[in-house]
């Protein structure tokens, strides 16, 4: 679906009618990305609540950690990061958001190590293998910055704070006020309904 706030909708139904139901939560707020083309406000209450009743849910763990980290919390963001890579070491978002956190923190090995794992996840921009040599360049010269331990306390990465689409559907927002029960389906969800077009 191209028509986010169609998806927005059906998956909120989805989630207003099965309040456990883990990928219409992550639908939400993939919804939320794509209406907003980057990670935003709205992605993050859907997304936390998918990772609240299925923690091992790697692709919403690295949306999570992609807003925590535009909204300038790190350190959160690296912990989503580092989960989602343990539980699929493909996802090459992860990879991507760990890198420059660590090499804001002065982890320049370790920031070398993330985007190298990107570019064995896959590299999709095709831009891992530059970003490897700038950052083992910077290494050599001895750029590497000294490691900050007020690393929190700098300017987020991604230095606004976005704010996408429309106030959620009123369902969905009585939902994640009242918090959902917090124990995962026994079986596999059903696939969301789809909203015919029109």
């Amino acid at each position: 679906l191209r028509d986010w706030d169609k998806a927005i909708a059906a998956y909120s139904l989805a989630a207003e009618q099965d309040p456990e139901l883990v990928e219409g939560w992550f639908g939400i707020g993939l919804a939320q990305f794509g209406k907003a083309r980057q990670p935003c406000e709205a992605a993050y209450a859907p997304l936390k609540r998918c990772v609240e009743l299925d923690p091992r849910h790697a692709q919403a763990r690295c949306c999570l950690g992609r807003v925590l980290l535009a909204r300038g919390d790190a350190r959160r963001a690296e912990e989503h990061f580092r989960a989602s890579i343990r539980l699929d070491a493909t996802i090459t978002v992860a990879h991507q958001g760990l890198a420059p956190i660590l090499q804001q923190r002065g982890d320049l090995d370790g920031a070398i190590r993330a985007t190298l794992a990107y570019v064995r996840a896959g590299d999709p921009v095709r831009d891992g293998k530059a970003r490897a040599a700038k950052l083992i360049e910077r290494k050599k010269a001895g750029l590497a910055a000294k490691p900050n331990p007020e690393a929190e306390a700098r300017p987020p990465l991604f230095p606004s704070r976005v704010r996408c689409g429309r106030a959620p559907p009123p369902a969905a927002a009585r939902l994640w006020a009242s918090g959902c029960p917090r124990t995962a389906p026994a079986a596999p969800p059903p696939a969301p309904p789809v909203v015919p077009a029109g």
